[in-house]
């Protein structure tokens, strides 16, 4: 009979996971892709916030342009895991979008309520796949220029609502948002990923090779984890039974804990688990940040405690910027200018901040606020 596993300690788990996020130690100096490796993916709903989020992680005075990583197609910003956007390694995104895909084509079925590939109108759509993607080999597309390529050659009995059009295109095609000069939340141009990077290697094809590599990535950066802390994190609309035995094709690879609640857990042998009383100073973390959104609803308690959840993550999905006191989140915060259009900080602790607390995160945000664009300082509905 196998020795009991151990048990993790809330405290651990909260200090391994920093650890691999750069948030204990700054992460040192590297080439940009295999740094968004090493921390699995940056959450990129608006473009505005993951150079925030990748320089929270990085020591000050480190060079790491992220938008000329994205020209230089070492990093990728598309529609992943949970079909939010992130932003991803070139190399992580071909098994990211063998596992995202199903997704997309679920929905497709559940909300039309025919086969996205079989049905009589699924195929009179794929068909006009054809004319997209040869205008996107002159130029990078935006979705209502993709729908109104598309409606073009269907009936009027064939359109779709809520975007059908473009729902059922970028469940086919692995698809990554193109950067250029002005591009805001909300106005993505796309092109095929095989166009951007070239075509996937094989391994990226299998989709039991792909879920494998996105398990190993997900543990990595975020573990130790529970293979339901995994499909949180992939979307909750697959198999867990699916992901279990990706989790078990790493193999010799793979630890075993258990945490106080007697929850199983896995993480990877040679990752780093610091000792509980390592300092973690204080931190600010992005809008959407993906510290916040890998794990279970219920299981976040590592990083955010249970009952500050509903002052973090908005009614409507939207997860606010918040900072970390003694690796805990402790408040949110909205990037604000003041009258003399100085940009600055607004703290909103949950409870008392030591006066050096808050030295720290008004450093840390003299250093980052700069990289903010300026749409990234409009007020939010519910938070004012």
């Amino acid at each position: 009979m196998p020795p009991p596993a151990p048990v993790l300690t809330l405290r651990r788990l909260n200090r391994a996971t920093l650890a691999r996020q750069g948030l204990l130690e700054p992460m040192p100096p590297a080439p940009i892709g295999r740094l968004v490796h090493a921390l699995g993916s940056l959450q990129a709903q608006h473009p505005d916030w993951p150079p925030l989020a990748l320089h929270a992680r990085l020591a000050p005075g480190t060079d790491a342009d992220l938008t000329a990583a994205r020209r230089a197609r070492e990093a990728v910003r598309a529609s992943l895991m949970r079909m939010t956007v992130h932003v991803v390694t070139a190399d992580d995104f071909w098994p990211m979008s063998t596992i995202s895909l199903p997704y997309r084509r679920r929905q497709w079925r559940l909300l039309y309520r025919q086969d996205p590939v079989s049905s009589p109108l699924a195929r009179r759509i794929a068909a006009r796949h054809t004319a997209v993607l040869e205008a996107m080999r002159e130029r990078p597309l935006g979705i209502s220029e993709i729908e109104r390529l598309m409606a073009q050659g269907l009936a009027e009995e064939d359109y779709l609502p809520n975007r059908g059009l473009w729902r059922h295109f970028s469940g086919a095609v692995p698809l990554v948002q193109v950067p250029y000069d002005g591009e805001t939340y909300g106005r993505q141009r796309y092109v095929p990923a095989v166009d951007w990077l070239g075509p996937p290697p094989d391994s990226a094809r299998d989709p039991e090779a792909a879920a494998t590599h996105v398990a190993a990535v997900y543990l990595a950066a975020f573990g130790p984890a529970s293979v339901d802390d995994l499909v949180a994190y992939v979307g909750r609309n697959d198999s867990v039974t699916r992901w279990r035995a990706a989790v078990e094709r790493l193999g010799r690879r793979l630890a075993r804990f258990t945490d106080e609640d007697g929850r199983q857990l896995v993480d990877l042998v040679d990752a780093p688990r610091p000792e509980p009383e390592t300092p973690a100073p204080p931190r600010l973390l992005a809008r959407w940040d993906s510290l916040l959104t890998a794990f279970g609803t219920r299981h976040r308690a590592r990083i955010l405690p249970p009952e500050r959840q509903a002052a973090v993550i908005t009614r409507n999905g939207d997860v606010l910027p918040t900072f970390l006191v003694d690796g805990m989140v402790a408040g949110t915060w909205l990037p604000r200018r003041d009258a003399n259009g100085q940009r600055r900080a607004e703290l909103r602790p949950f409870g008392r901040l030591r006066p050096e607390d808050r030295d720290a995160l008004e450093a840390e945000a003299a250093r980052l606020l700069p990289l903010l664009r300026d749409g990234a300082f409009s007020r939010w509905p519910g938070t004012d």
